[in-house]
């Protein structure tokens, strides 16, 4: 953390690998965990994040984005890799040169990747009904006929997206898709493909369709929300977002909080700045919630400036000039939730946490 400008977040490296340990108790030996650290690992960085669930015994990594695979190369990651759908056909080339198991999504992307001058492991994204990226139907004889006659593709895998995991007539509906994509696969010569159906809440809700490997991402990093996070015990690694005052000051009754009006004060109030604002992923207008300070509650004020949060200190007795705040985490016996984050920014943990995450400086905890 730099005293240049005092605002982090704390990103538990041991937590992570507790949460690949429990995954893995709860699918069992025969299931492969493919740990999902797309998205610069929801924003903890995909690299470290990569080498840490390796440590921790997952069996592969899963990224949605080339440039993460090619961080993880970089590092000296040599895990298997599956880039998931997410580049045009032109960058089929590119593709390879990461050495990663592509995706195939498409007809086209099959096309390109065949026409490649170079062996390549290529997974199948079935469409079965999320309806972003997927082999469509209608293809799906075409497409496993010409990848069997593509003589530098290796076809190890099938896997979709299942939407709607609330739905059991919906993940029922999907499966009977993907089910019969795998059927064809198996009627044009492909006998042992590796079958993953099952990310975070389908793990939890469909325990029969882990099959050969799993792919969660949101449970490994304790991004589930709803009743899905009471279903397994996974620790923070997004542990704690943390900022220092740089200013304490009074301000007069009916004055205004920062730019654009809002209420005004309805007594003289004793504040403090912090140098952490709506710039770094918080929200911008009210109501925004609470922080600690010193082991206490107290309460967001005005409008979050791009750089600035405002907080009334008027009851917490000596707060000055460089004490930690804390606006996720515990401090003292107080603790500030993700869920209450997230209820009071209006965003699921999903996408408020690792916004925070990508855009704050971060310290890591518990490396291995």
């Amino acid at each position: 953390m730099s005293k240049l400008r005092p605002a982090w977040v704390e990103i538990d490296l041991a937590a992570l690998r507790h949460n690949v340990r429990v995954l893995q108790q709860r699918v069992g030996p025969p299931v492969e965990v493919m740990a999902v650290v797309k998205s610069d690992g929801f924003g903890c960085g995909a690299a470290i994040t990569a080498r840490e669930v390796m440590a921790a015994g997952a069996h592969g990594l899963a990224v949605g984005n080339p440039e993460d695979a090619r961080a993880i190369r970089a590092a000296g990651i040599n895990a298997p890799v599956l880039l998931y759908a997410s580049t045009p056909p032109d960058a089929a080339a590119e593709v390879a040169a990461l050495g990663i198991t592509a995706t195939i999504h498409d007809m086209e992307s099959l096309a390109a990747f065949a026409a490649l001058e170079q062996t390549l492991d290529v997974q199948f994204k079935i469409e079965a009904g999320l309806g972003r990226l997927g082999v469509s139907p209608d293809d799906w004889q075409a497409a496993f006929g010409a990848v069997k006659q593509a003589e530098n593709l290796n076809l190890t895998g099938l896997y979709t997206h299942l939407n709607a995991p609330d739905d059991p007539a919906s993940i029922e509906r999907q499966m009977a898709q993907f089910d019969a994509a795998y059927e064809i696969a198996q009627e044009v010569g492909f006998r042992s493909l590796r079958r993953m159906v099952a990310s975070s809440n389908v793990v939890l809700g469909y325990p029969n369709l882990n099959f050969d490997a799993v792919n969660a991402g949101r449970l490994l990093f304790h991004l589930l929300d709803g009743h899905w996070a009471g279903m397994i015990e996974t620790r923070p690694v997004i542990a704690a977002i943390k900022s220092a005052i740089i200013q304490v000051k009074s301000f007069p009754a009916g004055g205004h909080v920062g730019f654009l009006g809002g209420e005004a004060l309805t007594r003289a109030t004793r504040l403090a700045v912090l140098p952490i604002g709506f710039g770094d992923g918080f929200k911008h207008r009210p109501p925004l919630g609470e922080v600690l300070l010193h082991g206490q509650r107290a309460p967001v004020v005005g409008r979050r400036g791009i750089e600035h949060t405002v907080i009334d200190v008027s009851g917490v007795a000596d707060a000055g000039v460089g004490d930690e705040v804390v606006l996720l985490g515990f401090q003292g016996n107080g603790e500030i939730t993700g869920l209450e984050l997230g209820a009071w920014l209006d965003l699921p943990l999903m996408e408020i946490l690792p916004r925070l995450a990508r855009t704050l400086p971060r310290v890591y905890l518990g490396q291995s």
